[in-house]
């Protein structure tokens, strides 16, 4: 059975959660069982990578990876809107799968549309968050979505707040399927030797680590914690915060650390690998991202991986109470929920849990079994059963 993956945006690099949802699980699927198209953001890596991938991978170049959006050009972006549609087009007629999954809202929504009609191709969509909130301010955008979510065989998302917004949109109820994301085991594990060295390149060896990963983005609540972090240190002045992650707010970001002279308790790594970051988890003694929804464009977070991947290391999170955070953070088991536009609350929850490390431990604790039962193999089985599901659907239609 031949099933094709259309992705905007897949490893190298797997910067963003939606990236991470599908690579994770689809890796845990039957080697050559899908076959992924994709672009080629870092065509240095992606050989090695695809090498070790058990699904078969085909890259072209005017794909544009949500980690670079914010640098693509409208003409790059035109040519994608020209290119892929017509790509994906001869892949299908030449391939004939049985099944077209759409990695994410994108322009390829037009050609399985097509597919479905003409060839009686079944077709599943992924969701998330931001692309659905993102897209419903364009009205031309927002006629197809609510197009495809109408004629799609299933809908997969990530939380109940998403699937409330999907219904919201006009999607049939019954189609759509919550599959919460998986957590990587290269990022659920940390060599022991390579914290130790991680800790002593930036001298954080008697530090209090609070983390941050993620694109540099409004949404994702940086500031917030810059903003609390004096109130932080007042009380727990060895403490420290490092910012893992790239984006468009990472020049305004720095220059709001200069302004409260914060430069020598606060660290921008940029991107990293992801035996790096499994350490840097592992090094931090609170994780916390305090996201908001952005009023004027509704954007916010669907069900944000990083809280899990923090989880899966023991370590206690926070993040804010907007989106699908509560199938991400268990509030006050697994961590917090608060409002992450309140930087007294960021600075009492933080505080809190620096001055009572066996609560600490005990959230940790709860979060990583959490996380447990997220393996890549459980959501991938999620996912097999809904792709057999809509292939035998469309087998009794025919």
């Amino acid at each position: 059975m031949k099933i094709f993956l259309l992705a905007q945006s897949f490893p190298p690099p797997s910067a963003a959660g939606s990236v991470q949802y599908l690579s994770n699980i689809f890796g845990a699927f039957p080697p050559e069982t899908v076959e992924v198209v994709t672009g080629n953001a870092q065509p240095s890596l992606a050989p090695r990578f695809d090498a070790g991938y058990p699904q078969r991978i085909h890259r072209f170049w005017f794909i544009q990876h949500v980690a670079y959006g914010y640098k693509t050009s409208k003409i790059a972006r035109l040519i994608e809107y020209a290119l892929w549609p017509l790509v994906t087009a001869w892949l299908l007629v030449r391939n004939n799968p049985k099944l077209i999954m759409i990695g994410e809202f994108n322009v390829t929504t037009i050609p399985a549309l097509i597919a479905k009609r003409l060839l009686r191709k079944p077709y599943i969509l992924f969701t998330y968050a931001e692309e659905i909130t993102y897209f419903t301010t364009r009205p031309l955008y927002l006629r197809l979505l609510k197009k495809s979510l109408h004629h799609a065989d299933a809908i997969i998302t990530v939380s109940d707040y998403t699937s409330g917004i999907l219904q919201e949109l006009g999607a049939d109820a019954n189609r759509i399927y919550k599959v919460l994301p998986a957590v990587a085991y290269d990022k659920a594990v940390a060599a022991s030797p390579d914290v130790e060295a991680l800790r002593r390149r930036y001298s954080l060896m008697n530090s209090a680590v609070l983390l941050t990963v993620g694109r540099l983005v409004e949404r994702k609540g940086h500031a917030s914690v810059i903003d609390a972090l004096p109130s932080i240190l007042h009380s727990f002045p060895n403490t420290h915060y490092v910012i893992v992650g790239t984006g468009p707010e990472e020049d305004n970001l720095k220059q709001r650390v200069q302004r409260a002279n914060l430069q020598d308790k606060v660290t921008f790594t940029g991107v990293v690998e992801n035996d790096e970051l499994a350490c840097w988890y592992e090094i931090c003694d609170v994780f916390l991202m305090p996201h908001r929804m952005l009023h004027e464009t509704q954007d916010t977070e669907g069900c944000p991986t990083v809280f899990l991947e923090a989880s899966a290391h023991g370590k206690p999170v926070i993040g804010g109470k907007d989106g699908g955070v509560a199938d991400a953070i268990l509030d006050r088991t697994t961590g917090f929920i608060i409002d992450g536009t309140n930087t007294s609350q960021i600075s009492e929850c933080v505080s809190h849990l620096l001055q009572d490390p066996e609560l600490a431990t005990r959230i940790g604790a709860a979060g990583r079994a959490y996380v447990e039962t997220l393996a890549p193999e459980s959501r991938a089985a999620a996912i097999q059963q809904i792709i057999q599901q809509v292939i035998k659907s469309n087998k009794e239609l025919a």
